[in-house]
């Protein structure tokens, strides 16, 4: 009997991953629009570009939310469509990742897929407590929702063990020197001491449940203001060294899409 014959899985077809190529683009660009419009309803709805006093009695906290409560409320719809971002964003990370990493088991970029993941939850449960808050302001005792609006505050500064896994992950890629003999590396050596930088930095928010006052409260320099600038500088930069190292890839005839 003749035996049938089949095509190779890609040689007829997409033989040099153009879709994957574009996919990856299309999906960062997903990511990152929804990143902008989550910073802009954290901003401007939420308000909470600083996070509020720690240092509000509970009737100050519950005459805010009564005051902005259409806002605050309007802001925690768009954040809940919103705040999972880092989920599109980390997927194409750790399929770049995964391109430079060796090996059949490519642990270090399983390691930034399941922080990006879990950084995900992290950035829309607040936005949904203060939500709540502002929905049961006018009904329920200020101290309910000083309770839910101090656990969204909390959430928000102290979760930065999510973030510290992803990017020991990329700092450790990014110093491997196999890594940098990598065509289309987007994973340059100078930025793995960038990522550690940010990396210690972030290790303060886990001090927000100390004081109520100075930089280590949770709205202070080092638990809010520092994280929360070098998180988006970190993220336009990553980015950007991913955009152009897809574009590369997808322009070098000689890349081998599927190594």
């Amino acid at each position: 009997m003749t035996s049938s014959t089949s095509s190779p899985p890609h040689a007829t077809v997409d033989n040099r991953g153009h879709f994957s190529l574009a996919s990856q683009r299309a999906i960062l660009w997903w990511g990152v629009a929804l990143a902008i419009v989550y910073g802009l309803a954290f901003v401007l709805l939420l308000q909470q570009a600083p996070l509020k006093s720690p240092q509000w009695s509970a009737d100050e906290v519950a005459q805010w939310y009564v005051a902005n409560g259409t806002k605050i409320k309007w802001g925690a719809v768009i954040c809940s469509w919103t705040g999972c971002f880092m989920m599109p964003i980390w997927a194409v990370f750790a399929a770049q990742m995964a391109r430079v990493e060796p090996g059949r088991w490519k642990v270090w970029s399983a390691l930034t897929l399941a922080s990006g993941t879990l950084m995900s939850i992290y950035l829309a449960l607040p936005p949904m407590m203060w939500g709540v808050a502002a929905y049961t302001a006018p009904r329920k005792n200020s101290e309910v929702t000083t309770l839910m609006h101090e656990l969204a505050s909390l959430t928000m500064t102290t979760t930065d063990q999510a973030y510290i896994f992803a990017w020991i992950a990329v700092s450790v890629i990014a110093l491997r020197p196999a890594t940098q003999q990598v065509k289309n590396n987007p994973f340059p050596r100078w930025w793995a001491y960038g990522s550690l930088w940010i990396t210690f930095m972030f290790e303060a928010g886990a001090f927000a449940f100390l004081p109520r006052t100075g930089p280590f409260a949770w709205n202070g320099l080092l638990v809010f203001w520092s994280p929360f600038v070098l998180f988006t500088v970190w993220i336009i930069i990553q980015s950007n060294l991913c955009f152009r190292a897809i574009r590369a890839q997808r322009e070098d005839p000689a890349e081998n899409y599927f190594a």
